[in-house]
């Protein structure tokens, strides 16, 4: 719990008390929820079932008593038995429908089931045992002992057996009852007894941790009323009495910072006087100075007087020259903004002779379809040659004549072809040519793109190196201005010194009065040093 603070301790106190109280409460309704479970399966189950199977078990006694008597009865009492036997055999059945509502487990749901087949097989028997009664037959008495006797012994034993369950369940809630309570007294108190420990113990911690820094605090802040600085809490605590502790400190060192400046100044203070009284002496020894050095200022001021004259005269040369170059540089400027134009000029006729040329180069590719096609032509006219040469040859001496027309066209055929190839050749050095020429034109047009950029860049240049020749034309008239001014200025200097030599005079005066403040200041730093001397700091 180091790291946390008074806030958090206390709202932990309180979180772990209630806690506490949360887990004695939690058990507390565990232990009343089961013991409402165990007296819910008491009152719903055992007790009703008890009951219940009682009835059941009463009603199946006066039931077998009654079919037992039937066997055995006259003829007077039979109408009678048959009534009964009827009565007790529907109050069975009404406290086995009962019964039946109590059951809550898979045991007990079997233990019934089990009773009531033996009971329907009982009901059966009893059916064939009245009518034998009612016939007088000899065999009731067999059929009794044979065999509706121990059905019905059965039946009884299967009541017990119920009873006797329902009764033990009864004892054994009770008993888990009994248990649950006594459970419960005991983790109310185990848990009343942890609350107890860990209130107490929280509420010691939160006790400590309160009143140790408080009285630690409260010795610190004496000992500092005391004067004495060198003590420091330094409580390593990240609450709020940490927080305070290091601002106790913080300001313990101010303080111990602040009153060892205050002594440091008190001793700079008393030799700031001795070396303001040797300065003084210093400056009383300077004043003779000054006034020798007054009289080399005068003759310094002349010289600047006639320099500036002689500066005035160059500037004015400089101007001169300026504005001629400036002019110069003016026409310079236009010749290349003339250049500029026929280089754009020729970039665009560049542009033109391109375009004239991919048309040209368009027109080639056609004129190389046309002699393809042409090749083809000629190929196929050979062809249809021949076979009319071969058909002529087939007519004989009447095809000669066809023969002789075929093979001209044959010969033409051929010379067509070689014209062709001829003519495809020519285009293929046309097409060649063209695009050696685009690709030159490209070239062209690229290099006068980078002139024209060269001669915009050296007009941009020369555009400068206008503007800063005609910038420095009022920066030479600002500079003559200026060596006018300091020629006046070599005149004001001879009127100050005159002054100077009265200035002198006057700081005599007040070095004077200087040495006066200087020893009431050397009082004031004594009674000062006496002051702080009684307080202790650390080392």
């Amino acid at each position: 719990m180091i790291n946390l603070s008074i806030r958090q301790r206390i709202l932990l106190s309180l979180a772990v008390t209630f806690g506490v109280l949360a887990l004695m409460g939690g058990i507390a309704w565990q232990r009343l929820l089961h013991i409402e479970t165990e007296e819910a399966a008491l009152r719903d189950d055992s007790i009703p079932g008890t009951y219940a199977a009682s009835k059941m078990q009463s009603s199946w006694m006066t039931y077998h008593a009654n079919v037992r008597a039937m066997t055995i009865a006259g003829s007077d009492d039979l109408t009678r038995l048959e009534e009964l036997v009827r009565t007790r055999r529907s109050q069975f059945e009404a406290a086995a429908v009962d019964y039946d509502r109590t059951i809550r487990r898979a045991d007990d749901r079997a233990q019934f089931a089990e009773l009531m087949r033996q009971a329907q097989a009982a009901f059966a028997l009893q059916a064939e045992l009245t009518r034998l009664a009612q016939e007088r037959s000899p065999a009731v008495a067999t059929a009794w002992r044979e065999r509706a006797a121990p059905v019905f012994e059965r039946n009884n034993a299967a009541l017990d057996k119920i009873l006797d369950y329902n009764r033990r369940y009864a004892s054994e809630s009770v008993a888990r009852i009994d248990q649950a309570i006594a459970a419960a007294k005991t983790g109310i108190a185990v848990s009343f007894f942890v609350a107890v420990v860990l209130s107490g113990l929280v509420g010691f911690f939160l006790w400590r941790a309160i009143t140790v820094p408080l009285r630690q605090l409260s010795g610190a802040v004496q000992t500092l009323a005391k004067g004495d600085f060198s003590k420091r809490l330094a409580l390593g605590r990240s609450d709020e009495f940490g927080t305070l502790g290091q601002g106790y400190d913080r300001m313990t060192d101010d303080l111990s910072e602040l009153v060892g400046q205050v002594q440091s100044s008190g001793i700079q203070v008393n030799s700031s006087i001795n070396e303001i009284t040797a300065t003084l002496r210093e400056q009383q020894a300077s004043a003779a100075q000054i006034a020798a050095t007054t009289t080399e200022i005068g003759a310094t001021s002349r010289e600047i007087a006639a320099t500036s004259k002689e500066l005035v005269r160059t500037m004015d040369t400089v101007a001169a020259a300026a504005e001629q170059t400036s002019s110069l540089a003016g026409n310079g400027q236009a010749g290349l903004s003339e250049m500029e134009q026929s280089m754009r000029r020729m970039i665009e006729a560049t542009a033109a002779i391109s375009a004239k040329l991919s048309v040209l180069a368009d027109k080639a590719n056609n004129i190389s379809q046309v002699v393809t096609t042409i090749t083809k032509v000629a190929d196929q006219t050979n062809l249809l040659s021949l076979n009319a040469a071969i058909e002529a040859e087939k007519a004989g001496e009447y095809g000669r004549g066809f023969s002789v027309v075929a093979n001209e066209i044959r010969r033409l055929a051929d010379q067509t072809a070689v014209a062709t190839l001829d003519i495809e050749q020519m285009v293929r050095e046309i097409q060649s040519a063209v695009s050696a020429g685009v690709m030159g034109m490209d070239k062209f047009s690229e290099e006068v793109r980078r002139g024209t950029h060269d001669v915009q860049q050296v007009g941009g240049q020369l555009s400068q190196v206008i503007d800063n020749v005609q910038a420095m034309v009022p920066r030479f008239e600002a500079v003559n201005e200026g060596v006018q001014a300091q020629s006046a200025g070599a005149e004001q200097i001879n009127l100050a010194l005159s002054q100077l030599s009265e200035a002198a005079q006057q700081t005599v005066e007040a070095l004077r009065q200087s040495n006066q403040a200087i020893d009431e200041l050397h009082h004031v730093s004594a009674g000062l040093r006496d002051g702080v001397v009684k307080f202790k700091l650390l080392a």
